[in-house]
């Protein structure tokens, strides 16, 4: 799933198995995803008042339209415009002035990094993993900007393959998505790890092909992507 709409989710643990190759969602695992943590803060820099009060029933609307509409958001062009009318229902939630000026606004900023906020320790895992030979790619239900987004935040390079669900037409629990990337990785599904943050999209849905899921929650240091190594 996209970055933007989730909070913490309960993490699990595994008995210790052989890991080659190590799978991650993006939205809330690898960058930050409740809008407290990326929103909030670029409102309050540009002074844009909004009513945090509202975020509860803000959100949901916003995320609902994203999940119906990403995979048809597969170009650079296609993938703005589903952010443009994503974040301008959130702002209109939030009571925010002139929201279509604002979401505009938004999407304009879509190549800065304080958009796409990373997670505590992103880096040090992510290089700690290459470091020990593991194969990396990303797994994530995501429109087709994604890509560019993780050369913005500087994560590219860290993977052999960056599988998107707009790019495959398929989104996690589907098992397309990830027989897309351990036909890309080369990766077998019993030496293989899915860190997520989602009990349905992520665990479930790589539990079903025999790879290994761990749910992280970034915001909690008692399990955040730092759990990754310890069973990888």
């Amino acid at each position: 799933m996209s970055r933007r709409f989730f909070g913490p989710t309960r993490a699990i643990l595994y008995d210790e198995h052989v890991t080659e190759t190590v799978f991650f969602d993006v939205g809330g695992t690898l960058i930050l995803a409740h809008p407290l943590h990326w929103l909030r803060p670029i409102l309050d820099r540009w002074g844009v008042a909004a009513d945090w009060s509202r975020l509860a029933e803000a959100a949901p609307p916003a995320f609902d339209f994203y999940n119906t509409h990403h995979l048809q958001a597969r170009s650079f062009e296609e993938a703005l415009e589903l952010w443009r009318t994503t974040d301008r229902t959130i702002l209109e939630g939030l009571g925010v002035e002139n929201a279509a000026e604002v979401a505009d606004r938004l999407v304009a900023a879509w190549d800065d990094p304080a958009t796409w906020p990373l997670a505590p320790h992103a880096h040090e895992v992510l290089e700690a993993l290459k470091a020990r030979g593991k194969k990396l790619a990303v797994v994530s239900n995501w429109d087709g900007l994604l890509p560019r987004v993780l050369e913005v935040v500087g994560l590219a390079d860290y993977f052999d393959a960056v599988v998107v669900s707009a790019l495959v037409g398929a989104a996690k629990p589907d098992a397309l998505i990830f027989t897309e990337a351990l036909a890309r990785t080369g990766a077998d599904p019993k030496t293989t790890l899915h860190v997520g943050d989602s009990p349905e999209a992520d665990a479930a849905g790589a539990a079903a092909l025999g790879i290994r899921p761990l749910l992280v929650d970034p915001t909690d240091p008692a399990r955040d992507l730092r759990r990754v190594l310890e069973v990888a």
